[in-house]
C-alpha cells in the first residue's frame, strides 16, 4: 500500500483502549481511500482520469484535499526551482524503473515538451492538461501525506502512543507506552543494517534514496531520481533522511535533495532548518539528526496541505 507495506502500532501499555479494532479498520479505509484516489497505476483513480483527458479539452473538477495537495506540489516546485515536478512522469518513457526496464533515452526530445508544472492550467475546483501525453504524479508526496493523514486520526480518537510507518516513513505519537522514545532506524543502503539509530517523541521522519530503484545504462546504474530540465538521471546523494512534526514536509525536503548534487543538496537541507542526514555519491555521511526534533519547529516556508480526516 502507498508503494510498499504498512504498519501501524499503538502501544497500550500506558493507557488500555478497548476498542482499537473499528479504529484499524478505520485507518486502513483511509489508507485505501487515499490509494484509490492518487494511485497512477489504478484507471479508475482522479490522477488516472486526469491524465487521461489530457490534450482532450475536459477538465476535470477537484475536491479541496486536491486542491491542497496540487498547491504544496506546486509551492515546492517554485521553491526547488522546478527540480520537483509532478508533471516529469512521462519521463518513465525514456526510463522505466520496474524491474527488468529498459533505458531509452532517445525518446527524451518527445516527453520533455511534455513536462512543466507551468503548463497546467490549474485553479482551484478543475485543473487540465493541455498537451496530449502530459501527467501528473503526486507520488512523491501523497504516501507522506497519508501518514500524517493517520496520525491525526488516531489522535482524534485519544491514543497517546503509536507509530506508523508507510513504505519506510514514519511517524511517530508521544513515546512508547513504557514512556521510552520509540526506537527508529535509518536503513543502510549498503547492507541490510542501519546507519544510526533514532530515539523519537512526537515527530516524523522520512528517507529518500536512489539505491532501491535503478536502472543499467552504458554500464552504468542511474538513479530513479530525473532532473525534469535534461530528462536525465541525477547524479546526486544516495540517501537523505529528513525530521520534522509532519512527514508532508520532511519528505518533501528530503526528496527535493535527492534532486539535486552532492553541494547543492547539503545547501538546500541547510536552508531548510530541520535536522537531516545525507549519504553523499561518494559514500561519505554528514549527520545533523543528533539535535532534538521534538522541541524543534520548521524553519521551511513550505504551506502543508490540511489534514482530511
Amino acid at each position: 500500500m502507498m508503494g510498499g507495506p504498512a504498519c501501524i502500532v499503538i502501544d497500550t501499555a500506558k493507557r488500555p483502549f478497548d476498542n482499537y479494532e473499528p479504529l484499524l479498520d478505520a485507518l486502513l479505509a483511509k489508507l485505501t481511500c487515499l490509494e484509490t484516489r492518487y494511485s497512477r497505476f489504478r484507471t479508475d483513480s482522479l490522477i488516472s482520469t486526469i491524465n487521461r483527458r489530457a490534450g482532450s479539452g475536459i477538465q476535470t473538477e477537484i475536491d479541496t484535499e486536491m486542491s491542497t495537495l496540487l498547491n504544496f506540489a506546486g509551492e515546492l516546485w517554485a521553491a526547488s526551482d522546478g527540480l520537483f515536478d509532478i508533471t516529469s512522469g512521462v519521463l518513465r518513457k525514456a526510463w522505466d524503473f520496474q524491474r527488468g526496464g529498459n533505458a531509452s533515452p532517445t525518446q527524451l526530445a518527445e516527453c520533455l515538451p511534455k513536462v512543466g508544472w507551468d503548463l497546467v492550467e490549474y485553479k482551484n475546483d478543475a485543473i487540465y492538461l493541455p498537451l496530449q501525453g502530459m501527467q501528473i504524479d503526486l507520488g512523491g508526496i501523497v504516501k507522506e501525506y497519508a501518514a500524517d493523514c493517520v496520525a491525526a486520526s488516531i489522535r482524534e480518537a485519544g491514543i497517546t502512543s503509536a507509530l506508523i510507518e508507510l513504505a519506510g516513513d514514519v511517524v511517530v505519537i508521544g513515546g512508547q507506552g513504557n514512556g521510552k522514545p520509540w526506537q527508529i532506524g535509518i536503513r543502510d543502503p549498503n547492507s541490510s543494517g542501519s546507519l544510526l539509530t533514532l530515539s523519537l517523541q512526537d515527530a516524523a521522519v522520512a528517507t529518500s534514496g536512489n539505491y532501491a530503484r535503478t536502472i543499467k545504462h552504458n554500464g552504468r546504474a542511474l538513479s530513479h531520481f530525473l532532473n525534469p530540465r535534461t530528462g536525465w538521471p541525477v547524479n546526486g546523494p544516495i540517501t537523505v533522511s529528513v525530521l520534522d512534526q509532519r512527514c508532508l514536509t520532511a519528505g518533501a525536503i528530503a526528496t527535493v535533495a535527492c534532486l539535486k548534487t552532492d553541494s547543492h543538496a547539503q545547501a538546500w537541507l541547510e536552508e531548510a532548518g530541520l535536522p537531516w542526514l545525507m549519504m553523499k555519491s561518494c559514500g561519505a555521511l554528514i549527520d545533523t539528526l543528533t539535535n532534538p526534533v521534538s522541541q524543534r519547529e520548521s524553519l521551511t516556508s513550505l504551506q502543508t496541505p490540511q489534514l482530511s480526516h
